[in-house]
Protein backbone atom coordinates (compact mmCIF):
# COMPACT_ATOMS: atom_id res chain seq x y z
CA UNK A 1 0.00 0.00 0.00
CA UNK A 2 1.43 3.37 -1.03
CA UNK A 3 1.70 5.74 1.96
CA UNK A 4 -0.46 8.84 1.85
CA UNK A 5 1.47 11.97 1.04
CA UNK A 6 0.66 15.07 3.07
CA UNK A 7 0.99 18.30 1.13
CA UNK A 8 2.38 21.09 3.33
CA UNK A 9 -0.12 23.88 3.83
CA UNK A 10 -0.43 27.23 5.54
CA UNK A 11 -3.10 26.73 8.22
CA UNK A 12 -4.63 29.39 10.44
CA UNK A 13 -6.17 28.72 13.86
CA UNK A 14 -8.21 31.64 15.24
CA UNK A 15 -8.96 30.64 18.83
CA UNK A 16 -7.63 30.75 22.36
CA UNK A 17 -3.92 30.19 23.00
CA UNK A 18 -1.62 30.66 25.99
CA UNK A 19 -1.51 32.68 28.18
CA UNK A 20 -5.23 31.78 28.27
CA UNK A 21 -5.71 28.87 30.64
CA UNK A 22 -7.88 25.83 30.12
CA UNK A 23 -8.18 22.71 28.03
CA UNK A 24 -9.01 24.41 24.72
CA UNK A 25 -5.92 26.60 24.95
CA UNK A 26 -3.78 23.55 25.73
CA UNK A 27 -5.36 21.64 22.85
CA UNK A 28 -4.72 24.45 20.35
CA UNK A 29 -1.09 24.85 21.39
CA UNK A 30 -0.49 21.11 21.04
CA UNK A 31 -2.31 21.03 17.69
CA UNK A 32 -0.18 23.90 16.39
CA UNK A 33 3.01 22.09 17.38
CA UNK A 34 1.86 18.80 15.81
CA UNK A 35 0.91 20.49 12.54
CA UNK A 36 4.29 22.22 12.41
CA UNK A 37 6.10 18.94 13.09
CA UNK A 38 4.19 17.47 10.12
CA UNK A 39 5.60 20.20 7.90
CA UNK A 40 2.73 22.70 7.83
CA UNK A 41 3.00 26.40 8.55
CA UNK A 42 0.59 27.56 11.25
CA UNK A 43 -0.74 31.08 11.86
CA UNK A 44 -2.16 31.43 15.38
CA UNK A 45 -4.55 34.26 16.18
CA UNK A 46 -5.92 34.55 19.70
CA UNK A 47 -8.45 36.73 21.51
CA UNK A 48 -7.69 40.28 22.58
CA UNK A 49 -7.08 41.37 26.15
CA UNK A 50 -10.43 43.18 26.07
CA UNK A 51 -12.15 39.90 25.20
CA UNK A 52 -10.32 38.19 28.06
CA UNK A 53 -11.77 40.75 30.48
CA UNK A 54 -15.30 40.25 29.11
CA UNK A 55 -15.28 36.46 28.92
CA UNK A 56 -13.04 35.71 31.87
CA UNK A 57 -13.52 38.44 34.50
CA UNK A 58 -10.88 38.87 37.17
CA UNK A 59 -8.12 37.40 35.03
CA UNK A 60 -8.97 33.91 36.30
CA UNK A 61 -8.25 32.38 32.90
CA UNK A 62 -4.95 34.15 32.23
CA UNK A 63 -1.69 32.55 33.34
CA UNK A 64 0.51 35.53 34.09
CA UNK A 65 3.61 33.34 34.13
CA UNK A 66 3.21 32.47 30.44
CA UNK A 67 4.25 34.88 27.66
CA UNK A 68 1.71 36.19 25.14
CA UNK A 69 3.34 34.79 22.01
CA UNK A 70 0.49 35.20 19.53
CA UNK A 71 -1.33 38.10 17.93
CA UNK A 72 -4.41 38.97 20.01
CA UNK A 73 -6.53 40.29 17.16
CA UNK A 74 -10.01 38.93 17.75
CA UNK A 75 -12.41 41.01 19.81
CA UNK A 76 -15.59 39.23 20.88
CA UNK A 77 -17.81 42.34 20.56
CA UNK A 78 -16.19 44.19 17.64
CA UNK A 79 -17.22 42.97 14.16
CA UNK A 80 -14.54 45.23 12.68
CA UNK A 81 -11.91 42.98 14.28
CA UNK A 82 -13.50 39.89 12.71
CA UNK A 83 -13.35 41.45 9.26
CA UNK A 84 -9.80 42.67 9.79
CA UNK A 85 -8.52 39.26 10.89
CA UNK A 86 -10.27 37.62 7.92
CA UNK A 87 -8.62 40.04 5.50
CA UNK A 88 -5.21 39.51 7.11
CA UNK A 89 -5.51 35.73 6.80
CA UNK A 90 -6.51 36.11 3.14
CA UNK A 91 -3.49 38.35 2.53
CA UNK A 92 -1.29 35.61 4.03
CA UNK A 93 -2.72 33.18 1.44
CA UNK A 94 -3.86 30.73 4.09
CA UNK A 95 -5.02 27.39 2.65
CA UNK A 96 -7.11 26.19 5.59
CA UNK A 97 -8.67 27.96 8.52
CA UNK A 98 -9.24 25.48 11.35
CA UNK A 99 -11.78 26.98 13.75
CA UNK A 100 -12.07 25.37 17.22
CA UNK A 101 -15.69 25.59 18.41
CA UNK A 102 -16.99 24.75 21.87
CA UNK A 103 -19.49 27.45 22.87
CA UNK A 104 -22.25 29.17 20.89
CA UNK A 105 -21.45 32.57 22.44
CA UNK A 106 -18.29 32.66 20.31
CA UNK A 107 -20.14 31.78 17.10
CA UNK A 108 -20.75 35.36 15.80
CA UNK A 109 -17.05 36.27 16.02
CA UNK A 110 -15.90 33.00 14.48
CA UNK A 111 -18.54 33.12 11.74
CA UNK A 112 -17.65 36.71 10.89
CA UNK A 113 -13.94 35.89 10.69
CA UNK A 114 -14.48 32.89 8.41
CA UNK A 115 -16.79 34.79 6.07
CA UNK A 116 -14.39 37.72 5.79
CA UNK A 117 -11.52 35.35 5.00
CA UNK A 118 -13.54 33.55 2.33
CA UNK A 119 -14.61 36.85 0.77
CA UNK A 120 -11.03 38.02 0.30
CA UNK A 121 -9.18 34.71 -0.18
CA UNK A 122 -7.80 33.93 -3.65
CA UNK A 123 -6.54 30.45 -2.75
CA UNK A 124 -8.08 27.67 -4.83
CA UNK A 125 -7.59 25.25 -1.92
CA UNK A 126 -9.20 27.52 0.68
CA UNK A 127 -11.22 25.49 3.18
CA UNK A 128 -12.75 26.41 6.54
CA UNK A 129 -12.86 23.47 8.94
CA UNK A 130 -14.73 23.53 12.23
CA UNK A 131 -12.91 21.64 14.97
CA UNK A 132 -15.95 20.93 17.13
CA UNK A 133 -15.29 20.04 20.76
CA UNK A 134 -18.92 20.45 21.76
CA UNK A 135 -22.06 21.31 19.78
CA UNK A 136 -24.58 21.55 22.60
CA UNK A 137 -27.49 19.19 23.13
CA UNK A 138 -31.06 18.88 21.91
CA UNK A 139 -32.12 20.60 25.16
CA UNK A 140 -30.02 23.69 24.39
CA UNK A 141 -31.63 27.16 24.28
CA UNK A 142 -32.98 28.23 20.89
CA UNK A 143 -30.37 30.96 20.51
CA UNK A 144 -27.59 28.44 21.23
CA UNK A 145 -28.88 26.18 18.46
CA UNK A 146 -29.36 28.99 15.94
CA UNK A 147 -25.91 30.49 16.52
CA UNK A 148 -24.31 27.06 16.18
CA UNK A 149 -26.21 26.37 12.94
CA UNK A 150 -25.16 29.75 11.55
CA UNK A 151 -21.53 28.99 12.32
CA UNK A 152 -21.75 25.55 10.70
CA UNK A 153 -23.17 27.11 7.53
CA UNK A 154 -20.00 29.20 7.22
CA UNK A 155 -17.59 26.23 7.12
CA UNK A 156 -16.82 23.57 4.49
CA UNK A 157 -16.48 20.65 6.85
CA UNK A 158 -15.86 19.58 10.42
CA UNK A 159 -13.63 17.48 12.59
CA UNK A 160 -15.01 16.09 15.84
CA UNK A 161 -13.38 14.25 18.72
CA UNK A 162 -16.18 11.75 19.39
CA UNK A 163 -19.04 9.95 17.66
CA UNK A 164 -21.57 11.72 19.87
CA UNK A 165 -20.57 15.16 18.57
CA UNK A 166 -20.60 13.86 14.99
CA UNK A 167 -24.16 12.65 15.49
CA UNK A 168 -25.14 16.04 16.91
CA UNK A 169 -23.68 17.83 13.87
CA UNK A 170 -25.69 15.53 11.59
CA UNK A 171 -28.82 16.81 13.33
CA UNK A 172 -27.80 20.47 13.03
CA UNK A 173 -26.49 20.38 9.44
CA UNK A 174 -27.06 17.02 7.72
CA UNK A 175 -25.06 17.88 4.58
CA UNK A 176 -21.89 18.92 6.44
CA UNK A 177 -18.82 16.82 5.59
CA UNK A 178 -17.71 15.53 8.99
CA UNK A 179 -14.80 13.38 10.12
CA UNK A 180 -14.70 11.76 13.55
CA UNK A 181 -11.19 11.85 14.99
CA UNK A 182 -10.27 11.54 18.69
CA UNK A 183 -8.91 13.51 21.61
CA UNK A 184 -5.11 13.13 21.47
CA UNK A 185 -3.10 12.55 24.62
CA UNK A 186 -1.26 15.54 26.05
CA UNK A 187 2.49 15.10 26.27
CA UNK A 188 3.61 18.56 27.39
CA UNK A 189 3.11 18.00 31.11
CA UNK A 190 6.01 17.41 33.52
CA UNK A 191 7.13 13.91 34.39
CA UNK A 192 5.01 11.96 36.81
CA UNK A 193 6.18 12.55 40.37
CA UNK A 194 6.98 9.32 42.27
CA UNK A 195 3.96 8.25 44.34
CA UNK A 196 5.70 8.38 47.70
CA UNK A 197 7.06 11.89 47.05
CA UNK A 198 3.73 13.15 45.69
CA UNK A 199 1.80 11.84 48.69
CA UNK A 200 4.30 13.41 51.08
CA UNK A 201 3.95 16.80 49.37
CA UNK A 202 0.16 16.55 49.57
CA UNK A 203 0.26 15.34 53.20
CA UNK A 204 -1.37 12.02 52.33
CA UNK A 205 -0.46 8.75 54.10
CA UNK A 206 2.26 6.93 52.22
CA UNK A 207 0.18 3.71 52.34
CA UNK A 208 -3.00 5.40 51.08
CA UNK A 209 -4.88 4.45 47.96
CA UNK A 210 -5.85 7.68 46.23
CA UNK A 211 -8.77 8.45 43.93
CA UNK A 212 -8.28 11.64 41.94
CA UNK A 213 -11.03 13.93 40.68
CA UNK A 214 -9.21 16.43 38.49
CA UNK A 215 -10.18 19.45 36.43
CA UNK A 216 -12.96 22.00 36.34
CA UNK A 217 -15.91 21.37 38.65
CA UNK A 218 -19.22 21.82 36.83
CA UNK A 219 -22.72 20.45 37.49
CA UNK A 220 -22.59 17.96 34.60
CA UNK A 221 -19.31 16.48 35.85
CA UNK A 222 -20.97 14.67 38.74
CA UNK A 223 -18.73 15.37 41.72
CA UNK A 224 -21.66 14.77 44.07
CA UNK A 225 -22.16 11.31 42.50
CA UNK A 226 -18.52 10.53 43.23
CA UNK A 227 -18.90 11.71 46.83
CA UNK A 228 -21.87 9.38 47.23
CA UNK A 229 -19.96 6.47 45.69
CA UNK A 230 -16.91 7.19 47.88
CA UNK A 231 -19.03 6.75 51.01
CA UNK A 232 -19.84 3.20 49.87
CA UNK A 233 -16.20 2.07 49.61
CA UNK A 234 -14.25 0.30 52.34
CA UNK A 235 -11.12 1.88 53.75
CA UNK A 236 -9.04 -0.70 55.64
CA UNK A 237 -6.47 0.81 58.05
CA UNK A 238 -3.57 -0.86 56.26
CA UNK A 239 -4.60 0.76 52.93
CA UNK A 240 -6.79 3.79 53.72
CA UNK A 241 -8.73 5.16 50.78
CA UNK A 242 -8.49 8.92 50.14
CA UNK A 243 -10.30 11.15 47.67
CA UNK A 244 -8.25 13.98 46.17
CA UNK A 245 -10.26 16.76 44.50
CA UNK A 246 -8.21 19.23 42.44
CA UNK A 247 -9.74 21.86 40.21
CA UNK A 248 -11.55 25.18 40.08
CA UNK A 249 -15.32 25.34 40.45
CA UNK A 250 -16.94 27.26 37.60
CA UNK A 251 -20.08 27.99 39.63
CA UNK A 252 -21.02 27.96 43.31
CA UNK A 253 -18.59 25.91 45.38
CA UNK A 254 -20.68 26.10 48.57
CA UNK A 255 -23.06 23.16 47.80
CA UNK A 256 -20.08 20.86 47.25
CA UNK A 257 -18.39 22.19 50.36
CA UNK A 258 -21.49 21.36 52.43
CA UNK A 259 -21.55 17.82 51.04
CA UNK A 260 -17.89 17.34 51.87
CA UNK A 261 -18.20 18.77 55.40
CA UNK A 262 -21.13 16.41 56.13
CA UNK A 263 -19.50 13.39 54.48
CA UNK A 264 -18.91 10.35 56.73
CA UNK A 265 -15.36 10.08 55.34
CA UNK A 266 -14.61 13.81 55.57
CA UNK A 267 -11.19 13.14 57.13
CA UNK A 268 -10.15 11.25 53.98
CA UNK A 269 -11.23 13.91 51.47
CA UNK A 270 -8.71 16.54 50.44
CA UNK A 271 -9.73 19.50 48.27
CA UNK A 272 -7.73 21.95 46.17
CA UNK A 273 -10.51 24.18 44.82
CA UNK A 274 -8.43 26.31 42.47
CA UNK A 275 -6.93 26.30 39.01
CA UNK A 276 -4.18 23.68 38.80
CA UNK A 277 -1.28 24.86 36.66
CA UNK A 278 0.46 22.58 34.17
CA UNK A 279 3.49 22.61 36.43
CA UNK A 280 1.50 20.82 39.17
CA UNK A 281 -0.13 18.12 37.07
CA UNK A 282 2.64 15.57 37.65
CA UNK A 283 2.19 16.04 41.41
CA UNK A 284 -1.53 15.27 41.54
CA UNK A 285 -1.43 12.40 39.06
CA UNK A 286 1.68 11.05 40.75
CA UNK A 287 -0.30 10.59 43.96
CA UNK A 288 -3.26 8.92 42.21
CA UNK A 289 -3.99 5.21 41.99
CA UNK A 290 -7.01 5.85 39.77
CA UNK A 291 -8.75 8.82 38.16
CA UNK A 292 -12.51 9.25 38.52
CA UNK A 293 -14.66 10.88 35.82
CA UNK A 294 -18.25 10.56 37.11
CA UNK A 295 -19.66 12.76 34.34
CA UNK A 296 -23.38 12.93 33.61
CA UNK A 297 -22.61 13.91 30.01
CA UNK A 298 -19.45 14.44 28.01
CA UNK A 299 -18.34 14.87 24.43
CA UNK A 300 -14.79 13.84 25.33
CA UNK A 301 -12.37 14.56 28.15
CA UNK A 302 -8.99 16.22 28.35
CA UNK A 303 -8.59 14.74 31.84
CA UNK A 304 -8.92 11.24 30.39
CA UNK A 305 -6.20 12.15 27.88
CA UNK A 306 -3.88 13.19 30.72
CA UNK A 307 -4.62 10.01 32.70
CA UNK A 308 -3.88 7.77 29.70
CA UNK A 309 -0.66 9.68 29.04
CA UNK A 310 0.47 9.01 32.61
CA UNK A 311 -0.72 5.39 32.60
CA UNK A 312 -3.34 5.90 35.32
CA UNK A 313 -6.52 3.75 35.18
CA UNK A 314 -9.72 5.71 34.62
CA UNK A 315 -13.12 5.04 36.17
CA UNK A 316 -15.71 6.91 34.12
CA UNK A 317 -19.38 7.11 33.38
CA UNK A 318 -20.32 5.40 30.13
CA UNK A 319 -21.28 8.62 28.34
CA UNK A 320 -20.23 10.41 25.16
CA UNK A 321 -16.67 9.94 24.01
CA UNK A 322 -15.46 8.48 27.33
CA UNK A 323 -16.39 4.96 26.30
CA UNK A 324 -14.43 5.46 23.06
CA UNK A 325 -11.11 6.01 24.84
CA UNK A 326 -11.39 3.60 27.80
CA UNK A 327 -11.01 -0.17 27.42
CA UNK A 328 -12.63 -1.88 30.44
CA UNK A 329 -10.15 -4.18 32.15
CA UNK A 330 -7.28 -2.68 30.13
CA UNK A 331 -7.11 1.06 30.82
CA UNK A 332 -9.95 1.48 33.31
CA UNK A 333 -13.58 0.74 34.05
CA UNK A 334 -16.97 2.13 32.98
CA UNK A 335 -20.03 2.76 35.17
CA UNK A 336 -23.62 3.71 34.57
CA UNK A 337 -24.03 7.51 34.49
CA UNK A 338 -25.48 9.24 37.55
CA UNK A 339 -25.48 5.94 39.48
CA UNK A 340 -23.47 5.94 42.71
CA UNK A 341 -23.81 2.16 43.19
CA UNK A 342 -22.49 1.40 39.72
CA UNK A 343 -19.68 3.93 40.13
CA UNK A 344 -18.70 2.45 43.51
CA UNK A 345 -18.51 -1.04 42.01
CA UNK A 346 -16.37 0.21 39.10
CA UNK A 347 -14.07 1.96 41.58
CA UNK A 348 -13.71 -1.28 43.57
CA UNK A 349 -12.69 -3.14 40.41
CA UNK A 350 -10.16 -0.47 39.48
CA UNK A 351 -8.59 -0.34 42.93
CA UNK A 352 -8.24 -4.13 43.14
CA UNK A 353 -6.92 -4.65 39.61
CA UNK A 354 -3.57 -4.40 37.87
CA UNK A 355 -3.74 -2.91 34.40
CA UNK A 356 -1.19 -3.96 31.75
CA UNK A 357 1.32 -1.29 30.84
CA UNK A 358 1.08 -2.52 27.24
CA UNK A 359 -2.50 -1.23 27.09
CA UNK A 360 -1.41 2.29 27.99
CA UNK A 361 1.45 2.16 25.48
CA UNK A 362 -1.03 1.14 22.80
CA UNK A 363 -3.32 4.00 23.80
CA UNK A 364 -0.47 6.50 23.59
CA UNK A 365 0.29 5.34 20.06
CA UNK A 366 -3.32 5.22 18.95
CA UNK A 367 -4.20 8.63 20.39
CA UNK A 368 -0.98 10.47 19.56
CA UNK A 369 -0.89 13.98 18.12
CA UNK A 370 1.01 12.74 15.06
CA UNK A 371 -1.77 10.20 14.37
CA UNK A 372 -4.38 12.93 14.84
CA UNK A 373 -2.72 15.26 12.32
CA UNK A 374 -2.09 12.45 9.83
CA UNK A 375 -5.76 11.44 9.87
CA UNK A 376 -7.03 15.02 9.78
CA UNK A 377 -4.88 16.23 6.88
CA UNK A 378 -4.37 13.14 4.72
CA UNK A 379 -6.69 11.08 2.54
CA UNK A 380 -8.94 10.16 5.49
CA UNK A 381 -10.13 13.78 5.60
CA UNK A 382 -13.51 14.47 3.92
CA UNK A 383 -12.11 17.79 2.72
CA UNK A 384 -9.33 16.48 0.46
Amino acid sequence: MVPLQICPMRIAIPSTFPPFRGGISQFNEALKSALEEAGHEVVAVTWSGRTAELLFPGGLHIDLELPARYEGGLDWLRPASWRRVGRELAALEVDWVVVPFWHAALAPALTGTVRAWKKHSKSASARAIALVHNAGSDQAAWWDVELTKRFLRSVDGAWTLSEGVTERLAELKPDLACQTLFHPLYDHFPNLMPAEEAKAKLHLPVNARVLLYFGSIRPHKGLEVLLDAFSRLNSPPERPLHLLIAGACSGDWEPYERLIEAHPARARIQTHERFISDREVGLFFGAADAVALPYRRASQSGVAAVALHYGKPIVASDVGGLSECILPGQTGELALPNDANSLAEALRRALSSTYPSESFRAARNRFSWSAFVAQATAGASPLR
